[in-house]
């Protein structure tokens, strides 16, 4: 899959400031969720909407989320920290990530002893109310191994 070519500008450019034009952040918002979104799994634009409001209420720090992007620059490669772990993991990934390559999940439950590699065919880089039903199995999943090695 070709990465969508707006998805880089989804992290980089800077919502609008919704004190000044909130139509505007609003916008920007929905967007970026319909760039990186599932396409096999749409969210409605009454769910986008919803969640770009939650989410500004939730927590608006433009601040922050700059730390967060200055840390994931930063950040090294957690291979050997990934290779520590004795936990039961299921890596979902979405087969149509326009954000994160395919080969990132398969890197990290590679990585992780005893991971189950889920790649979701219609996912992109969002966790779409249509496919709720595959996170609860993926979680009921892992909550069953863990009952089990205990």
């Amino acid at each position: 899959m070709q990465p969508h070519p707006a998805a880089g500008a989804v992290l980089t450019a800077p919502a609008p400031d919704p004190a000044s034009d909130y139509d505007a952040y609003l916008a920007h918002g929905i967007s970026n969720a319909r760039i990186i979104g599932s396409p096999d799994h749409p969210w409605t634009d009454e769910e986008i909407r919803g969640r770009v409001i939650a989410e500004h209420a939730r927590a608006f720090n433009p601040p922050g989320v700059a730390r967060q992007m200055a840390a994931v620059r930063a950040d090294g490669d957690r291979t050997q920290a990934l290779k520590g772990l004795r936990l039961p993991v299921v890596v979902l990934h979405g087969a149509d990530d326009p954000l994160l390559p395919k080969a990132g999940g398969e890197a990290t439950a590679a990585a992780i002893p005893g991971a189950e590699l889920r790649i979701v065919p219609g996912m992109g880089h969002d966790l779409p109310p249509g496919l709720y039903d595959t996170f609860v199995d993926a979680i009921t999943a892992a909550a069953r191994r863990a009952k089990a090695d205990a």
